[in-house]
């Protein structure tokens, strides 16, 4: 009796555009192969397309028969108008007997907006850990927050996190002193840093979602992004892909040392062995973003990158972060992903 083999469920369109003959075109960008690439979400009256390959290898997609909460469904895809978790299974017949594959769950969802809180800041800054403060405090109310941490050394005072672009950042986000916060790129977060200024919109239904996937091999990192917008990409759209590292260990000078209202109060000033978080090593994209082709409604626009891991990042800190930003470069949606985890549209 065969095995009872695995149901993969993929979203097949890997494109931006598609031949005359309805076939994905794929662009000259690496994609991780997709008999390992299993969606568990898509967007309402988004097509799910299943697909079987037998543990020989072996697609057997056009003989299985499919079924959705125990209903068979025509061919081997489906799409939902309403949001809810699913049950999927296969059954075909191989060698004379009937399989049954094991059976896999999905979502079908409203995408939720992720809110971009960028960090202007330098460990030689004695202020900048009130954001650091204002961004853990807002962490507690949301977990629809993608943080970046963009580091700058300042003349005599290095900081061994600088990011070799920060200027670049700071004169298209009109940064000039530090500490200096940015929701959604554009707009500033002002002292005192209010979480309502966050927790309002994060979490707000959305009309794009964004996952992520990535493969290390070695030292060498893929990483693959795809996108999917409701009602189709907007003229100007841009996708922004960057590195960033946890857990950087490194003295951060403390002004609020003698403040008691301050969770930094009586820390220390430099706080020895402050832990550094989200720290932007590198962009994967260009620095402001890569424009986003033209891209119809719940048809998925993928792309991937690929940067090899210096050998002084800590590879377990690392996380992936994108974001899709207009025409004005203000962020729409965004996500993260720790390095090698598959994140989903969410």
């Amino acid at each position: 009796m065969p095995k009872l083999l695995l149901l993969l469920i993929v979203l097949l369109n890997f494109s931006c555009s598609k031949t005359e003959d309805n076939e994905p075109l794929r662009t000259d960008v690496d994609l991780i192969d997709e008999d390992k690439f299993v969606r568990k979400a898509s967007l309402i009256d988004q097509e799910i397309s299943f697909k079987i390959v037998t543990e020989e290898g072996e697609d057997v997609t056009d003989i299985a028969t499919f079924y959705v909460d125990g209903e068979q469904v025509l061919g081997s895809s489906f799409s939902s108008s309403a949001i809810g978790e699913f049950e999927v299974y296969g059954v075909y017949i191989q060698d004379g007997f009937e399989v049954t594959t094991a059976i896999e769950t999905f979502s079908v969802i409203v995408p939720k907006r992720k809110v971009v809180i960028e960090d202007y800041t330098g460990t030689w800054c004695g202020f900048c850990p009130r954001v650091t403060a204002a961004l853990a405090s807002v962490a507690q109310e949301t977990d629809d927050i993608t943080v970046v941490a963009i580091h700058e050394t300042a003349n005599s005072f290095p900081d061994p996190m600088h990011f070799n672009q920060v200027q670049v950042l700071k004169d298209a986000f009109g940064v000039e002193g530090f500490p200096a916060a940015r929701i959604n790129r554009t707009n500033n977060w002002a002292t005192p840093h209010n979480n309502s200024d966050v927790t309002t919109i994060a979490g707000a239904d959305t009309n794009l979602a964004i996952a992520i996937n990535s493969e290390l091999n070695g030292s060498e990192l893929l990483v693959q992004v795809n996108v999917v917008y409701e009602d189709g990409s907007q003229e100007g759209d841009k996708l922004v892909a960057y590195l960033v590292e946890n857990d950087i260990i490194y003295d951060q000078v403390n002004y609020y040392n003698q403040d008691t209202s301050s969770p930094y109060y009586s820390l220390g000033d430099p706080i020895p062995d402050f832990e550094h978080n989200e720290v932007l090593r590198e962009n994967l994209s260009a620095l402001l973003g890569d424009p986003i082709p033209s891209t119809p409604a719940l048809t998925e626009y993928v792309t991937s990158f690929t940067t090899t891991i210096p050998s002084d990042y800590n590879v377990n800190n690392l996380d992936i972060i994108v974001m899709v930003v207009n025409d004005e470069n203000e962020a729409k949606n965004s996500q993260h992903a720790h390095i090698m985890e598959d994140k989903s549209y969410e």
